[in-house]
């Protein structure tokens, strides 16, 4: 299960995130503990057909494309040129789909584990991408070529609308496909241009080759100890961890920019309030 550490202090979760690589991290923050690391359309759909579960999952996006083009703003509606992309604009909404979020950086990820759950601890997880791309692309490519999935450290290897658009990705909602995969969890880097959450989140996903896999169970299961880690956040450390990383410039308000996160940043402030000596700075 990788690296596990229980954190009680902002000065012990320095002190391990200093050890961490400074790129290629996959990193998920989760403010209490969940039975599995499942996407939401997977425990949304209890269907035991596969047919079923990826006809049902290409109704949500068509519907989506029908309802959704007249809200988006201009850089949000080029992301439903494709189905796979569409699904990145849908997971921003909130609407189920295969796609579980990731962020680059482990610090936006301890903002996920300590900003709610007050009365539960935190969990941050997190992988080096480039480990597990090394292991498993070689299978993903073979059984489907044209897989777009990975990080990919050149813009001048991957710089064309053609791999942007992901088009061989939609062979994943065809059941006769599917049915012929193993199983498999990849990272997936949206190439297109970013919306505002997407850069301040620093955000990436995984996605799975068949339903109802758990992405965390699969990654850990198949990476060394020193690729991945687990932390546990006690429940005691959240409000002064998130008042350290206000100190920083990461709170709600910049990690999701504009109303909603100017909202969302204010019980962060009345949590944190009672550890400050002077509260206006927080």
């Amino acid at each position: 299960m990788g690296t596990q550490e229980v954190i009680a202090s902002w000065n012990e979760l320095v002190s391990f995130l200093q050890t961490l690589p400074p790129v290629d991290m996959a990193c998920r923050g989760e403010d209490k503990t969940h039975a599995d690391m499942t996407p939401k359309l997977d425990r949304c759909l209890d269907l035991p057909d596969l047919d079923s579960r990826l006809r049902v999952e290409r109704a949500l996006c068509q519907r989506f494309s029908e309802h959704a083009p007249i809200y988006l703003s201009p850089v949000e509606a080029r992301y439903l040129k494709s189905r796979w992309l569409e699904l990145v604009v849908m997971q921003h909404y909130g609407a189920p789909t295969r796609l579980l979020d990731w962020t680059k950086s482990p610090w936006v990820a301890v903002f996920f584990a300590v900003s709610a759950g007050w009365e539960s601890d935190g969990r941050v997880y997190g992988f080096r991408r480039d480990s597990l791309e090394r292991l498993i692309i070689p299978t993903v490519r073979d059984e489907l070529p044209g897989l777009v999935c990975g990080p990919h450290r050149s813009d001048l290897e991957f710089s064309d609308e053609e791999w942007d658009l992901a088009e061989a990705n939609s062979k994943l909602f065809d059941p006769s496909m599917v049915s012929t995969l193993s199983e498999w969890v990849v990272t997936y880097y949206c190439r297109a241009g970013h919306f505002p959450r997407l850069v301040a989140q620093q955000g990436l996903f995984t996605f799975a080759s068949k339903p109802r896999i758990d992405h965390w169970k699969y990654v850990s299961g198949r990476l060394s100890l020193a690729d991945c880690f687990e932390l546990t956040i006690k429940h005691a450390a959240k409000p002064e961890i998130l008042r350290r990383l206000n100190a920083v410039g990461i709170n709600a308000a910049t990690l999701f920019p504009g109303m909603e996160g100017i909202g969302r940043s204010m019980e962060g402030f009345a949590r944190a309030w009672h550890l400050s000596p002077r509260p206006s700075q927080f």
